[in-house]
C-alpha cells in the first residue's frame, strides 16, 4: 500500500466518523482543562546555563545571607539642586514618616554610625547629616546655611560617600549644587523573612511589594523631588507590561481570524478555527504542567503567540485542499476524503520538520530553552490536530447540512456581525486564559462553542444542493499568483544569482549579531524600573557600579593564603582603570571593598593585624568583642557610616554567627558601570581574570581544591547571554540537518530534501543581517524567532515542494506544475504569510518591547519566509527537475487538457 493509498483510508475512514473525532477533540480540552487549572507550576524555570559562575553566585547567597533587607533609592529635585532648605527639610520629613509608618517602622533596621556616633533606623541621607550639623536643625535653615554646612560635609567625606550625585558640583562661590541623592533603605530580613536572592525574574513578589511600599512613603514629599526604588520590582513591572501588551496580542488572534474568515469567505471556517486556536492554549498549557514544566516567560507567552503562525497554516492548508475539491465540484465528505489525503503528506513532512526544528534547542543545556523546544513541540502536534485534522472536519461536517450558502446582502451582513463577534470572543478567551484568569478563558471558550458553533449549526437551514458546490476553477487571486510564481521562474537564471549574492553578503551581516542585555530591551522606557537605572547610571558615576562579586573558596586559617588574598586586593585596587574600554556609559571603574572575612580568619592573629583598626577578641569566639569593633570593621569603605554588606551587620556577635559561613569561604564586591553594555562587563572581566588566575595559584600552594570565581550580577548575566549564544550556535545547524534527513527521508529524495532547506538558509540568514543592520541584538526572547524562522521557512518550503512534485507527476511540465502549485498551495502560503503578518505587526506596536520587537521581527521573517518559499523555491525546484518526455512540447493550454 503506497503512502497516498494510506492516506486516502485514513481520511476516508475520519470522514465517516466527523461527529465521533470532534467530539473527542472536545473530551480532551474537557481533560486536559484540569491540569491547566488545578496544576500551575510553582517553580521558575532557570534562563541560566550551568557553570563555576553561577554555582558561586548560589553559594554566596546561601552562605552569605543577609539578615538586612536593602531598598536602593535615587531621589532627584525637580529644581536640579537637592541641597537646598525647602528640599532637605521635605525629604527629612519623609524619612521620619518612614520611620514612624505603623506598618514599615517596625521593620526597618537600627544599627550603629561609628562616624555620626549615633544610631541610625533604618535610613539615613544627607538630610539627617545636615539636620544634625546646624545649631537649630532644618525647620528654620536659609538655602545659604544648608549649603555652608553641605559644603563642609563633602570636604570631610566627598560626595561619593554621601551619596550625592555625580554630578555634584562646587560652584564659584565654592558652594555644591547636587541633583540628587542614592540612599539606602535597610530593614530587618530576620522580621521579613524575605532571605537571600538578587533581583530576578521568578522570584517571589514579596520584598518587591515591601520596597514599593517604602518608596511611596518616600514619595509624599515628591513636590520638592522626585523618587525611585532602584531596580527593586523586576517581576511587578514584567506582570504589569505583560497586561498592558495584553490587548495587543488580542488584537493579533482578532486579525488573524478576520483574515482567515475573509480569505475562505466562510463564518464557519472562522468560527471552527477560532474555537481550534482557543483549545490550542488548554492543550499546551494543560499538557506542560502535566508533565510538570515550570514557570517560565518563554514556554507561557512566546510559545502561544509563536503558535498562532504554525496553527493558522495548517488549517490554511488543510481547509484550502478541502475547498480546492469543493470547487471541483465534489461533495463535502468527498471533498475532505481526498483533500485531506493529498495534503496529509506535506502535514505530517512540515510537522515533523518543525518539531525537529524545535527538539534541537534541547541541546541547548539552559532549563527555559530546553523548555521552549519540548513545549513548542507539544504545540505543533497539538495544532496538528486541531487545526489541520479536527478544523477542516468540523467545517466539512458543517457543510454537509449548511450547503451553498445563500448570497443575500442581509446574510452577508450577518455572516459578517458573527464572525466579528466570534472572533473577538476567541480573543477574550485567549487573554484570559494566557494572562488574567485562566477559569474566565475556558468558561468564554465554553461559551463561544455554544453561541457560535452549537446553537448556529442547530438551527441553520439545511443548504441548497446537499452540499454540492457547481464545479469552477481557480478564482481570479490564484490565478494571479500562479501567473506571478511562474513569471519569476522564467527568469530564473537572474533571480538565483541575485539571491545568492543577497544571502552571501546577509550572513556578513548575520555573524555580527552581537548578544546583549538591556532592561529596555524588555521593558517599556518609562516605566519606574528603566527610569530608576538611568537614574543611577546617571547619577550613580564610578560609585554606583552595579555589584559583582570574587569568591574566594580557600582554606583561609593559613597565613600564607591570607597575604596572597591582601595582595590580590591591593592590586584590584590599583589597577589603571584607564586601560579599560570606554563605553557610551563613561569609563569602566572597579571598586575592591574590604574583605569579608569568615570565622576561620578571625581566629588567625595575621587576619586581625590585616584589618585596619583596633580590635579585640578576649572571648576567644574568633569575632570582635563590641558591636562598635564589627561597625569599624564592615563600615568604613561605605558611604555615610551604611555597613560594606548588609549581612554582617548585627547588634550582637551572636546575630553573626547565624549568617557567617562554616566553610572557608570569603568574598570582594566590585562595581562596575556601565554594566548594561556588554563590552563594559567584558572589559572588567578581561582585565581582572589574569589576577584572579593568579590568585587561585597562589592559594593552592596552601590549599589544593582552592578556587577563585568571579561572579555577580553582571557577570552572570554576561554568562546567560554567552550560553543563550552558543544554545543558538548549535541548535541552529542541528535543526538544518535534521531537517534535511527528515525531508530526504520522507520525499524519498535526497535532491527535493536539499533544495526544501535552501528556503531556510536564506530566511535565517536574512533574519539576522536585518537584525544586525537595524539594531536589535540576541537574548533570551530573541533567540527564540531563530527557531521559529527555521520551523515556518521549512514549513512554506515543504508545502509548496511537496505541492509542486504531486503536480509535476500530474502534468509533467515543469512551468505547469509550477503554476498549479502557485494556484494551489501558493494561495494556501501567502493567505497564511498575510494573516499571520498583519497579526505580529499589530503585537509591534505593544508598548513592552519584549513583545513589539518580538512582533516586529516575526512579522518581517514570515514575509522573508514566504518570499523565498514563493519566489526562490520554485525557480530552484525547476533547476533540479526535468519535463517528462510525452509532453515536452507541448503548449500550456494544452497541458491544461492534459491536467484536466
Amino acid at each position: 500500500m503506497t503512502s497516498n493509498e494510506r492516506s486516502g483510508r485514513i481520511s476516508t475512514w475520519l470522514a465517516g466518523r466527523a461527529t465521533t473525532v470532534i467530539m473527542v477533540s472536545v473530551l480532551l480540552t474537557a481533560l486536559l482543562a484540569i491540569p491547566f487549572l488545578t496544576m500551575e507550576p510553582e517553580e521558575s524555570a532557570s534562563q541560566e546555563p550551568a557553570g563555576a559562575v553561577f554555582d558561586a553566585r548560589d553559594k554566596i547567597e546561601q552562605e552569605f545571607s543577609s539578615s538586612v533587607f536593602t531598598t536602593f533609592l535615587a531621589i532627584e529635585a525637580r529644581d536640579g539642586d537637592l541641597l537646598r532648605a525647602d528640599s532637605l527639610r521635605t525629604l527629612l520629613a519623609a524619612q521620619e514618616a518612614l520611620r514612624t509608618d505603623p506598618e514599615l517602622g517596625p521593620t526597618l533596621f537600627t544599627y550603629f554610625d561609628s562616624d555620626e556616633l549615633t544610631n541610625v533606623v533604618g535610613i539615613q541621607s544627607i538630610a539627617d547629616l545636615v539636620d544634625r550639623r546646624l545649631p537649630n536643625g532644618l525647620a528654620g535653615a536659609s538655602d545659604a546655611d544648608v549649603k555652608q554646612v553641605a559644603a563642609q560635609l563633602i570636604a570631610e567625606r566627598g560626595p561619593t560617600e554621601l551619596g550625592l550625585s555625580a554630578q555634584t558640583e562646587i560652584g564659584a562661590d565654592g558652594l555644591p549644587v547636587s541633583p540628587a541623592v542614592l540612599v539606602p533603605v535597610l530593614s530587618d530580613d530576620s522580621l521579613l523573612g524575605f532571605g537571600a536572592g538578587g533581583v530576578r525574574l521568578g522570584t517571589d513578589t514579596a520584598p518587591e511589594e515591601y520596597s514599593r511600599s517604602v518608596v511611596d512613603v518616600i514619595r509624599a514629599g515628591e513636590t520638592a523631588y522626585q523618587a525611585w526604588g532602584v531596580a527593586i520590582d523586576v517581576n511587578l513591572t514584567s506582570a504589569e507590561q505583560g497586561e498592558v501588551a495584553g490587548p495587543f496580542i488580542g488584537f493579533t488572534i482578532l486579525a488573524v481570524l478576520l483574515i482567515v474568515g475573509l480569505t475562505f469567505r466562510s463564518y464557519w471556517v472562522l468560527a471552527v478555527t477560532g474555537a481550534a486556536l482557543a483549545a490550542l492554549i488548554i492543550w499546551l498549557q494543560g499538557i506542560s504542567n502535566l508533565i510538570g514544566f515550570k514557570d517560565d516567560l518563554v514556554l507561557s507567552l512566546i510559545v502561544p503567540i509563536a503558535m498562532i503562525s504554525f496553527g493558522v497554516d495548517f488549517a490554511f492548508h488543510a481547509v484550502g485542499r478541502y475547498r480546492e475539491q469543493r470547487l471541483e465540484g465534489y461533495p463535502p465528505r468527498r471533498a475532505f476524503a481526498t483533500g485531506i489525503a493529498a495534503v496529509a503528506g506535506a502535514l505530517v513532512l512540515a510537522l515533523a520538520s518543525d518539531s525537529a526544528a524545535f527538539l534541537s534547542n534541547a541541546s541547548a543545556g539552559i532549563e527555559s530553552i530546553v523548555q521552549f523546544g519540548i513545549g513548542a513541540a507539544i504545540a505543533l502536534v497539538a495544532a496538528f490536530l486541531l487545526l489541520g485534522i479536527v478544523t477542516p472536519l468540523a467545517v466539512m461536517k458543517i457543510e454537509e447540512k449548511v450547503g451553498q450558502p445563500v448570497r443575500s446582502r442581509g446574510r452577508r451582513i450577518l455572516a459578517l456581525n458573527g464572525a466579528g463577534f466570534a472572533a473577538a470572543t476567541v480573543m477574550a478567551s485567549v487573554l484570559l486564559s494566557v494572562f488574567i484568569l485562566p477559569v474566565g478563558g475556558l468558561i468564554a471558550l465554553a461559551a463561544y462553542i455554544l453561541v457560535f458553533l452549537v446553537i448556529p449549526y442547530r438551527f441553520a437551514p439545511v443548504g441548497r444542493g446537499n452540499g454540492v458546490l457547481a464545479p469552477s476553477g481557480p478564482g481570479r487571486p490564484a490565478r494571479l499568483i500562479g501567473e506571478l510564481i511562474t513569471a519569476i521562474t522564467r527568469l530564473r537564471r537572474f533571480v538565483l544569482p541575485a539571491v545568492a549574492v543577497i544571502t552571501v553578503v546577509a550572513v556578513s551581516f548575520m555573524v555580527r549579531v552581537e548578544s546583549e542585555f538591556d532592561v529596555k530591551d524588555f521593558f517599556s522606557a518609562d516605566t519606574d524600573f528603566v527610569v530608576s537605572l538611568d537614574k543611577l547610571d546617571e547619577h550613580g558615576g564610578e560609585q554606583a557600579g552595579e555589584p559583582a562579586d570574587i569568591l574566594i573558596d580557600a582554606d583561609l586559617s593559613d597565613p600564607e593564603a591570607l597575604r596572597a588574598v591582601a595582595t590580590f586586593a591591593d592590586a584590584v585596587r590599583a589597577l589603571d582603570t584607564n586601560r579599560f574600554a570606554r563605553t557610551d556609559a563613561g569609563e569602566i571603574d572597579l571598586q575592591a571593598g574590604v574583605l569579608d572575612v569568615i570565622a576561620e580568619v578571625w581566629q588567625s592573629e595575621a587576619a586581625l593585624a590585616a584589618i585596619p583598626g583596633v580590635l579585640t577578641d578576649n572571648d576567644g569566639d574568633g569575632l570582635p568583642d563590641t558591636t562598635e569593633q564589627l561597625q569599624a570593621v564592615y563600615g568604613f569603605t561605605r558611604q555615610a557610616g551604611v555597613p560594606f554588606d548588609a549581612q554582617n551587620v548585627a547588634l550582637t556577635p551572636d546575630n553573626v554567627r547565624t549568617v557567617i559561613s562554616d566553610d572557608n569561604a570569603t568574598r570582594m564586591q566590585l562595581g562596575i558601570p556601565g554594566s548594561r553594555q556588554v563590552e563594559s562587563i567584558a572589559a572588567a572581566r578581561d582585565t581582572l581574570q589574569p589576577l584572579i588566575a593568579d590568585l587561585e595559584t597562589e592559594l593552592q600552594r596552601v590549599d589544593a581544591d582552592a578556587e577563585v570565581t568571579l561572579t555577580g550580577g553582571p557577570v552572570v548575566r554576561q554568562e546567560s547571554l554567552d550560553g543563550v549564544m552558543r544554545a543558538l550556535q548549535i541548535s541552529l545547524p542541528i535543526a538544518m540537518v535534521l531537517c534535511l534527513i527528515i525531508a530526504g527521508l520522507f520525499m524519498r529524495s535526497f535532491r527535493y530534501g536539499l533544495v526544501s532547506i535552501i528556503p531556510i538558509l536564506i530566511v535565517v540568514s536574512w533574519l539576522y543581517a536585518f537584525m544586525y543592520l537595524f539594531g536589535y541584538s540576541i537574548n533570551l526572547v530573541t533567540a527564540t524567532i531563530g527557531a521559529v524562522s527555521i520551523g515556518i521557512g521549512i514549513d512554506f518550503a515543504i508545502h509548496f515542494a511537496m505541492r509542486y512534485r504531486e503536480e509535476l507527476e500530474r502534468i509533467g511540465n515543469r512551468e505547469a506544475a509550477v503554476r498549479a502549485a502557485g494556484e494551489g498551495t501558493g494561495v494556501a502560503l501567502v493567505g497564511s504569510a498575510v494573516s499571520s503578518m498583519v497579526g505580529f505587526a499589530i503585537l509591534a506596536f505593544a508598548p513592552m518591547p519584549l513583545f513589539a520587537s518580538y512582533g516586529f521581527l516575526t512579522a518581517v521573517m514570515i514575509a522573508m519566509a514566504g518570499a523565498a518559499s514563493l519566489l526562490v523555491l520554485p525557480s530552484l525546484l525547476m533547476v533540479v527537475t526535468k519535463d517528462r518526455a510525452d509532453v515536452t512540447d507541448l503548449s500550456l493550454g494544452e497541458l491544461d487538457e492534459v491536467a484536466a
